[in-house]
């Protein structure tokens, strides 16, 4: 079976994110958008999950996400099967953050909220920026957890490991490469032929609500569940990504 999936999405809790970017209100934009499978993946914080997980009551598929800025300052799509471990690694990276004060006027607003939008607590300590973690050991870390860790929007000009470090090392223990909505699959495994060793996926990293789904991933899975996503990457037992979608 084929299933659509938008795993970078972005809640009211990450500064950049629009105020209407709750959970409910994104299971149900992906709802609309008929989307199978989404992931929250908020700047280096897994605080709105749970509300995520009550807000979708079994509705759509899940999977649990962090955006994790390196040290380098890189972006890496953290990605799990279950909330706990994403939790877990949320709580590994607070406090590896500078404890530099959010500033709302500026960065804009860090909303921790539950499944019915009431706010829980503003986040004070600013989100978005670097933890003290290099790639190695921030994929080291999501791993022991059972996660997968992607460079995020590789075709970026700032925030992507090409910007920041000018290619992809050699070395690298990351599960797959992520594209931004601006390029296409099929462009993006053309202009970067010598990464086409990786799993290439696409996702809306959506800040407003609106683009939610506005790109997705379609995948043969068994079912729209971790492992099966896990197998698609590799192309394992029958499981592809399918870029031809």
């Amino acid at each position: 079976m084929r299933f659509r999936a938008d795993l970078h999405i972005h809640s009211v809790l990450s500064p950049c994110g629009g105020l209407d970017m709750s959970p409910a209100a994104i299971v149900q934009k992906a709802l609309e958008k008929r989307i199978d499978i989404i992931a929250l993946a908020d700047h280096n914080s897994a605080g709105n999950l749970e509300a995520l997980e009550e807000a979708a009551r079994g509705r759509i598929a899940l999977f649990f996400g962090l955006e994790i800025q390196s040290a380098s300052e890189t972006h890496l799509l953290a990605l799990f099967g279950e909330r706990k471990s994403a939790e877990d690694m949320g709580g590994l990276l607070y406090p590896r953050l500078p404890m530099i004060p959010n500033n709302p006027d500026y960065f804009g607003d860090q909303v921790v909220v539950d499944a019915r939008d009431q706010i829980i607590r503003m986040e004070e300590k600013l989100l978005l920026q670097s933890v003290n973690m290099e790639i190695e050991e921030i994929t080291e870390e999501v791993h022991s957890r059972g996660g997968l860790v992607f460079f995020s929007h590789i075709d970026r000009d700032t925030f992507s490991v090409i910007s920041q470090l000018g290619f992809i090392p050699e070395d690298t223990l990351v599960d797959g490469i992520e594209i931004s909505r601006h390029l296409s699959l099929e462009k993006a495994r053309s202009r970067y032929e010598e990464y086409t060793h990786f799993p290439f996926i696409t996702n809306s990293d959506a800040h407003l609500i609106d683009d939610v789904g506005c790109v997705s991933t379609t995948y043969e899975l068994e079912a729209p569940t971790f492992e099966e996503f896990r197998l698609a990457l590799k192309g394992a037992r029958g499981r592809k990504i399918i870029y031809d979608a």
